[in-house]
């Protein structure tokens, strides 16, 4: 019975969304109304579901650099599978969770990866991949029977629910308020898919992560005030709260040229998102102090 009011639930989450693009399109005055509503759910959800904790030091291996590298691959096929954004974020919330609960062997975390994706294109994606297809992309030989246990075993720790907050569901309401030009809006997604590829942030509340992806790419960008007073009612964070986090993510930015794990730099080097990649990193000397 839990199981399926877990489901229901996930299905009513995914109809509601979709009934908040079309109603907004089409009755300005309620998309204004329901977008409040929205962030104020989201807020909610994100204190009830609690993000997992650093997992990395009880893995033996998976250490940072291979989760690093799963998910700069996780990054390389999404792009190449041409999936929506929810999808990705929702893959490496998957991901986190699980291995925040479980231990596995290296060799498995390919597998993991994969069916993280699986599960989290079934849940966003309107045409789902083949089976094969994904195994291919992932140069993974597999056997159909471990893929479905590795399915279930997934499911069976996150207890099927797959509302997961993430990063992206508070950026695409925050960008749909403050409305920035098209340069800003793609250095906030490339700090916020570099975001993903940081342990150091697996245990810090998507809300914030967001929040401080936003603050990076004006402090990159030298738009001025660097936070304005609508950022801080629509995030209800102060400046000095992103501090740390936006250190290291502008670390991060700064490193990404000479990482082999690049994946996030390449394709926000491209012309199609601007090549915000390309903009000198911010100097941490020129971040204010974090006051705690």
């Amino acid at each position: 019975m839990t199981r399926l009011m877990e489901v229901r639930s996930n299905l009513l989450n995914y109809w509601f969304k979709r009934l908040s693009i079309s109603l907004g399109c089409q009755f300005p005055s309620f998309n204004f109304c329901l977008k409040h509503k929205v962030i104020s759910k989201q807020n909610a959800t994100q204190e009830v579901i609690k993000q997992p904790c650093n997992y990395l030091s009880s893995q033996s291996s998976i250490t940072p650099k291979v989760r690093a590298s799963l998910v700069n691959l996780i990054v390389e096929l999404h792009q190449m599978l041409q999936f929506c954004p929810e999808t990705l974020y929702l893959t490496v919330a998957i991901f986190d969770r699980f291995l925040s609960q479980e231990t596995v062997a290296r060799v498995e975390g390919k597998l993991v990866g994969m069916c993280a994706m699986l599960i989290a294109s079934k849940y966003e994606e309107v045409h789902k991949p083949l089976l094969e297809e994904l195994a291919d992309i992932w140069m993974l030989r597999y056997v159909t029977g471990d893929v479905v246990r590795m399915e279930k075993r997934i499911l069976h720790r996150l207890e099927w629910s797959l509302n997961l907050p993430t990063t992206y569901m508070f950026l695409s309401r925050w960008i749909n308020i403050e409305q920035p030009d098209e340069e800003t809006e793609c250095m906030i997604y490339f700090f916020s898919e570099l975001a993903l590829t940081q342990h150091y942030l697996i245990r810090v509340c998507p809300s914030r992560v967001a929040a401080s992806c936003v603050y990076a790419a004006r402090c990159t960008l030298k738009k001025y005030p660097l936070w304005t007073k609508t950022l801080q009612q629509c995030t209800r964070y102060l400046e000095p709260q992103l501090l740390e986090c936006t250190q290291i993510l502008v670390d991060a930015h700064s490193l990404a040229p000479k990482c082999m794990i690049n994946a996030v730099y390449e394709k926000y080097s491209l012309e199609e998102y601007r090549k915000v990649a390309l903009h000198a990193p911010v100097e941490l000397e020129q971040l204010p102090l974090p006051v705690w």
